[in-house]
C-alpha cells in the first residue's frame, strides 16, 4: 500500500509541504477482486505474473490506470485488425485458445511478422520481373532499395463480411536489401484476375 501512495505523491505536478506530517490518509477501492494464494513453479511463472501486475499497479498509480494498456488479440486475419489496446487491468487469459498461427511449420507463424506495424500501410513504387512475382525493387519516403533476397507470397484475401466482395486480394513479401534491412511488402490485387495494374504498399518493418 505504501508503494501506491509512493507512486502516487510522486506523479504528482508539484512538490507536496507535510508540515507537520498527514493526521489521515485515505484509500478508497473501487473495484475489487480475489487474490487466491498460489504456489510458484519451478519455472518462476506465477512469480512473473506476480511481478506483472506490480508493476501495472505502479505505473498505473503514476500515470492514471486509464493510461496503461495491453495489446490483446482479435478474431482477424488482415493484420491492421488482429490486435487492439485493451485495459491492462482486465482479467488475462490464464490458457490461450490454439491458434494455427502459433503452428512452428505456419507461414504466417508470428515470427515471421515484423516488429513493427504501421498504423496505415504506406504506398510505394515497385518493379517485379513477373507480374505475379516479388518486387526486385522499390521507392520508399523518396529512397531506392534493391531486393537481394525475398520471401513468399503470404496472400491474405479480405474479409467479405466486412468489406464486401470487391475489396482486393493482399500477397505479402519479405524482402531484404544488400545491406540487412528487412520489409514487409505487399501487391495489392491479383494480376489478371482482380486488376490489371496492381499497388505495392509498405506493412511493416523488422527489427
Amino acid at each position: 500500500m505504501r508503494e501506491l501512495f509512493k507512486e502516487k505523491f510522486a506523479g504528482l505536478a508539484e512538490e507536496i509541504d507535510a508540515g507537520f506530517g498527514f493526521d489521515m490518509v485515505r484509500l478508497s477501492i473501487l473495484a475489487t477482486a480475489p487474490a487466491e494464494p498460489s504456489q510458484i513453479d519451478l519455472a518462476g511463472v506465477s512469480l512473473g505474473e506476480a511481478d506483472l501486475d506490480q508493476l501495472i499497479d505502479r505505473i498505473g498509480a503514476r500515470l492514471g490506470p486509464e493510461r496503461v494498456s495491453r495489446i490483446a488479440a482479435i478474431a482477424s486475419h488482415v493484420p491492421e485488425r488482429a490486435m487492439q489496446m485493451s485495459d491492462a487491468r482486465e482479467q488475462r487469459t490464464e490458457n490461450p485458445p490454439p491458434s494455427d498461427l502459433c503452428h512452428p511449420t505456419s507461414d504466417i507463424c508470428p515470427l515471421n511478422r515484423p516488429l513493427r506495424l504501421f498504423e496505415k500501410p504506406e504506398p510505394v513504387e515497385a518493379i517485379a520481373e513477373v507480374p505475379d512475382g516479388p518486387p526486385v525493387r522499390f521507392r520508399w519516403r523518396r529512397a531506392v532499395y534493391h531486393v537481394a533476397r525475398s520471401e513468399g507470397p503470404e496472400r491474405i484475401a479480405a474479409e467479405w463480411w466486412r468489406d464486401g466482395s470487391d475489396e482486393p486480394t493482399r500477397d505479402y513479401f519479405r524482402v531484404e536489401d544488400p545491406s540487412g534491412h528487412r520489409f514487409w511488402l505487399f501487391r495489392e490485387g491479383l494480376f489478371g484476375r482482380e486488376t490489371t495494374a496492381p499497388r505495392w504498399y509498405l506493412h511493416g518493418v523488422f527489427g
